[in-house]
């Protein structure tokens, strides 16, 4: 079979022909959606390196468990994906994202996993701030909310920075278990309070 034949396939013709081991029907599908994929990463990522390993981790799975996939919707089945590595990516540290303004910009706030909105983050993670230590609380609103650095916090509350590392780690680890390990790390996403 030719390519440009292929290329005529539905999605679901070329799943049917990669499970059947035909790397030109995998070819063309990567082709198909890689740009798509990317695109979608990058908005939130912004790096190259990032993003790019985020998909080869997405399409190498997608051929090693050829056999074993059942995959009814292969488009949403590759977003799905890619949201989960691009999540991943942020859990893991691999990138600093300022996200909650891109995510805004971009239209999703009202729509992240489908499970959760921009108040009901706020809310979890205020309630969860209100439970912290006085000056871990103080010092962890001023990364947050004022979005002042290490240093300029060090400066105006007369402590030294290594100090305010260790109280906004301090507040990491309280807010974690009281907001879930997923809210957890899509408030450490969308509203940006790693420490600077």
């Amino acid at each position: 079979m030719i390519k440009e034949e292929l290329k005529l396939y539905v999605d679901s013709e070329l799943l049917k022909r990669i499970k059947l081991d035909d790397k030109l029907a995998f070819d063309i599908l990567y082709n198909k959606y890689w740009s798509k994929l990317y695109i979608s990463a990058y908005n939130l990522l912004r790096n190259k390196e990032i993003v790019e390993d985020c998909l080869h981790e997405i399409f190498i799975k997608l051929w090693i468990n050829r056999h074993k996939n059942e995959i009814d919707n292969l488009n949403s089945y590759l977003y799905s994906a890619t949201r989960f590595q691009v999540f991943k990516a942020i859990r893991d540290g691999k990138v600093r994202v300022d996200l909650f303004d891109e995510i805004v910009d971009i239209g999703l706030a009202s729509n992240i996993e489908g499970l959760i909105n921009e108040k009901e983050i706020n809310k979890q993670l205020d309630k969860s701030i209100e439970a912290l230590p006085p000056k871990c609380k103080e010092i962890f609103i001023l990364s947050r909310k004022m979005n002042l650095s290490g240093k300029e916090i060090a400066q105006r509350l007369v402590i030294s920075e290594k100090t305010v590392e260790n109280q906004i780690t301090i507040a990491l680890k309280k807010i974690r278990p009281n907001m879930g390990e997923f809210m957890f790390w899509v408030c450490i996403t969308l509203t940006d309070f790693f420490y600077r």
